[in-house]
């Protein structure tokens, strides 16, 4: 996983256990509170940013699938390579700009370098992308046409994607407040974070993906039902296709995006589904900003690694909680071996993965 808090595993586990924001400024673009993956990864005319993540991390994990062959690829971002193609656009001479952008650029570089990957499937569907990519390679596993898969969720943040979230008067000017009463809008991030699915594993296994469901409310393009009723069909698709009871659900980590509308409907939709359990839920992006296209497999990984160390995290500065019964105040130890991840995008795109910790 890559994020503002790190590049690898143990950075990220690290910089949680401090439980502070990690807010990381970029040495060109001035953004209010921004997430950035702390300038280690600089565009150029033959490697994009997005193409450096990606790379990095599948060299993250290549001990793992060097062995494999033919995995197939599920590559998600919502905005991909958009912030070299608006240095591009600055000077343009010519039309440089398809070999520098989005998938084009990525999958070719991944191909180049790991011959063992084949085909690539790109999912881009807003904030929900690498949910939906996860989603597709789970159910071609289960169905018996692929044994395994590498799902990769990216997204590099650019002006393109602050200037359209601001225009719709969501970003934070003081700071991103998930689940908090004081909540006022998202402040945006870099992010990536990968999988590798494998129906027998090779090796000890982190977790297990037991169901994942999706579908879409198409009730407005940037704002979900309120009555949660899409929401909740989602969830409860996960539940019964896992075979588990949603009592044993110990922890949810949000979609959370820390809008004042976003938080209330998914609260109210969790409490109306798990009320009288002892569910607890958090938004991540409390940490590292909201990495849109990345946000649903990277913050999945993020949760599986604080859940097996035995926490529920949440930053020190943490104050207000929508409502303390769920969401707690403050970091909580935890032995939890289930639990739910939420990506709710734009369109009413909506995924929830159950996982088990192993």
């Amino acid at each position: 996983m890559i994020s503002s808090l790190g590049c690898n595993s143990a950075e990220t586990l690290a910089a949680l256990e401090t439980m502070q924001q990690r807010f990381v400024k970029d040495a060109v673009n001035d953004f209010p509170y921004p997430h950035f993956a702390q300038n280690r990864f600089v565009g150029s005319d033959d490697n994009v940013k997005a193409s450096q993540m990606c790379l990095c991390l599948l060299d993250n994990i290549y001990s793992d699938f060097k062995d494999l062959k033919d995995i197939p690829l599920f590559l998600a971002s919502s905005t991909g390579g958009i912030r070299e193609t608006e240095l591009h656009y600055a000077h343009l001479d010519g039309y440089p700009l398809f070999d520098k952008h989005f998938y084009n650029t990525v999958s070719r570089d991944i191909k180049d370098r790991y011959p063992n990957i084949d085909t690539a499937m790109t999912f881009s569907t807003a904030c929900s992308s690498s949910g939906h990519g996860l989603f597709h390679a789970f159910n071609l596993i289960k169905a018996g046409v692929i044994d395994k898969a590498i799902v990769i969720g990216y997204d590099v943040l650019c002006w393109t994607t602050n200037v359209g979230f601001d225009s719709l008067k969501l970003v934070s000017h003081t700071g991103t407040k998930p689940m908090s009463k004081q909540r006022d809008g998202i402040s945006l991030g870099d992010g990536a974070g990968i999988i590798l699915l494998e129906a027998a594993p090779s090796k000890e296994p982190v977790a297990e993906i037991l169901g994942v469901a999706s579908n879409s409310d198409g009730y407005h393009i940037s704002s979900p039902n309120p009555d949660g009723s899409a929401q909740t069909e989602c969830i409860m698709s996960a539940i019964n296709m896992s075979g588990i009871d949603k009592s044993q659900i110990g922890y949810i980590c949000a979609h959370g995006t820390g809008t004042v509308m976003n938080d209330e409907i998914e609260l109210n939709t969790v409490k109306a589904l798990f009320g009288g359990t002892n569910i607890k839920m958090t938004s991540l992006k409390s940490f590292i900003g909201h990495t849109m296209g990345a946000s649903a497999v990277l913050e999945l990984g993020m949760s599986i690694l604080m859940l097996k160390n035995g926490k529920i995290y949440q930053p020190l500065n943490f104050t207000d909680s929508m409502d303390e019964a769920v969401i707690p105040p403050h970091t909580i130890d935890t032995d939890t071996k289930y639990f739910l991840k939420n990506a709710f995008g734009f369109g009413g795109n909506n995924v929830s993965i159950l996982c088990k910790i192993i």
